[in-house]
């Protein structure tokens, strides 16, 4: 997949660290969680680089008492050797409305149902996040959404698009590198518009709840900001449920058709 320059660096992972009341260390829980996870063929991300890459897999089996994990190999083979050279691996799915997280220190290839995978160990501990009322969903990078966001008095354009990294029911994530914008939190931005390929234009008002500076992947800096949608009528979340039900539809297809 194509990385445009809008998109960070790298991708910020939640820590362990002060996340401790979500850290799940007991083994037969982790491999529960594997298994639920497998067993309704959630799509995984795995991260390598820092955070710099990532893979599209999924679980393919469990095997507790070698303490081994068989994942799927990427589509694209570059990406998969880079992946073996990984010396760290993180992995990430949702399940049941939690962001399910874990480490992994090695990966060696092997072979599944007659096919080339992954085989990694299960994780000593697992980290369960649960503390958003909305799924997100990455937007595709090679065709990002965008936002207009009205520029003060003094510049040449009334209005400067920023890039819409994720979406839920509850907000989105931007990044910029604007000058002029002003995503400082607090701050409220009404009747913006957001096209939602396929479905319509989702029309919005947002308010700024965090914001912080990045690296962009051209080496300028640009700021990240979460955003909540403010007043949100009936048929706005419906379009929104409805788009990521698509994306969702779209990755799968691509993903089990290869």
């Amino acid at each position: 997949m194509p990385i445009p320059d809008h998109v960070p660096l790298k991708f910020e992972l939640p820590p362990v660290e002060g996340n401790d009341r979500y850290v799940i260390r007991s083994r037969l829980e982790i491999v529960f969680i594997l298994r639920a996870i497998m067993r309704k063929n959630i799509l995984v991300r795995l991260y390598f680089d820092a955070g710099d890459s990532f893979v599209l897999t999924a679980i393919l089996g469990i095997d507790a008492e070698r303490g081994k994990l068989i994942v799927d190999c990427g589509a694209n083979e570059e990406i998969n050797q880079q992946a073996l050279r990984a010396t760290q691996l993180i992995f990430i799915a949702f399940h049941d409305q939690a962001r399910v997280q874990f480490a992994c220190h090695g990966i060696g290839k092997t072979r599944f149902d007659g096919r080339n995978a992954y085989s990694v160990g299960i994780p000593e501990n697992l980290l369960r996040i649960q503390r958003r009322e909305y799924y997100r969903i990455a937007t595709p990078a090679d065709n990002p959404l965008k936002c207009a966001i009205p520029l003060p008095a003094g510049h040449t354009a009334d209005t400067a698009e920023v890039i819409v990294l994720d979406i839920s029911c509850g907000g989105v994530a931007v990044i910029d590198h604007h000058s002029g914008v002003d995503f400082e939190p607090g701050t409220t931005y009404e009747n913006r518009c957001i096209v939602l390929p396929g479905i319509s234009a989702l029309n919005v008002s947002i308010q700024v709840k965090s914001a912080f500076e990045v690296t962009l992947k051209n080496g300028l800096a640009g700021k990240r900001s979460g955003c909540e949608f403010v007043a949100m009528q009936e048929k706005m979340l419906a379009m929104i449920q409805r788009y990521i039900m698509k994306l969702e539809g779209e990755r799968n297809t691509k993903y089990y058709s290869r």
